[in-house]
């Protein structure tokens, strides 16, 4: 590894991605109290997110690793430190498995056996399924892809303890659902880029209409599961109304984007929102009903 300097640990910083980590927090925390219904210890909710993000980083930096050459020919991903050789390869490597490691001994050792497996193989499915199979080939890839994204919510509901029942997969569902949709406008929005990649991503082999029709269906598909998910976790009214004020604009952005009333990454930025409300509303539901007991 090079030495530890200001310079380095910033560089080390930019290569692991961290705002990419930002729906392992949304969606953790929230699966951890839905599970239990009711706070968890303060500690094992540390450990279950520091375990977590060691992990994401680690799939992170191994996806840019595997992409080096293909993330030359995109412009958004051309100033990354691997791109740029402020880092290399061996040292990357170092680095993911590094964290890896440790966070897969901070889950195993200070949450429970299930949530550490769940996390390794959300890992190894991210940086090896994903990256080197799907993404290249099928236009279906973060469909598929996705899996990986939704892994944060059962590794928060077994962190607890808590065995996965119909509820964790609810929620995973929902996030699986979500995650098409959300990237495929990305991918509207960075079109030129992934065709200079040659990358067969949804927006570079169908048509807008048809791509757009595509994140329509799957904006409904969230919508419901959402809606499913009231009666199956027992959430009350604050969750019911939010999912469906809520929802229902998600479903009205994805209309807009078909009528091409808004940009992509209009519809983009909305779907990071309606995420967390989602998730937001159902710990405010929880509580609000404990409280009134």
């Amino acid at each position: 590894m090079e030495t530890v300097t200001k310079k380095n640990i910033s560089k080390y910083i930019r290569l692991s991605k961290l705002r990419i980590v930002e729906l392992l927090l949304i969606t953790t925390v929230p699966s951890m109290i839905v599970s239990i219904y009711g706070f968890p210890p303060l500690e094992l909710i540390v450990f279950t997110l520091l375990g977590g993000t060691l992990l994401a980083v680690s799939a992170n930096v191994l996806n840019q690793i595997f992409e080096i050459e293909t993330d030359r020919l995109m412009e958004r991903t051309a100033n990354r430190p691997l791109v740029t050789g402020e880092i290399n390869k061996k040292s990357a490597y170092v680095y993911s498995i590094s964290l890896g490691f440790v966070g897969f001994l901070v889950l195993y050792t200070q949450t429970t056996e299930l949530a550490a497996f769940i996390a390794l193989s959300a890992n190894i499915f991210y940086s090896f399924i994903y990256t080197l199979v799907l993404k290249p080939r099928t236009n279906q890839n973060i469909v598929i892809g996705g899996a990986a994204g939704a892994a944060p919510v059962l590794i928060g509901w077994s962190a607890t303890g808590t065995n996965l029942d119909t509820g964790s997969w609810l929620l995973f569902l929902l996030v699986f659902l979500w995650t098409p949709a959300h990237f495929w406008a990305l991918s509207i929005d960075m079109l030129n880029d992934y065709k200079d990649a040659n990358f067969p991503m949804l927006p570079t082999q169908e048509s807008y209409k048809r791509t757009s029709i595509f994140i329509g269906i799957y904006s409904c598909a969230t919508v419901l599961t959402s809606l499913l998910l009231a009666p199956i976790l027992q959430l009350g009214m604050v969750y019911l109304m939010l999912s469906l004020i809520f929802g229902l604009y998600l479903m009205y952005k994805s209309y807009q984007l078909y009528r091409k009333q808004i940009k992509a990454i209009s519809y983009f930025v909305f779907s990071n929102t309606y995420l967390a409300v989602i998730f937001l509303s159902m710990v405010a539901d929880i509580f609000i009903t404990l409280s009134s007991i």
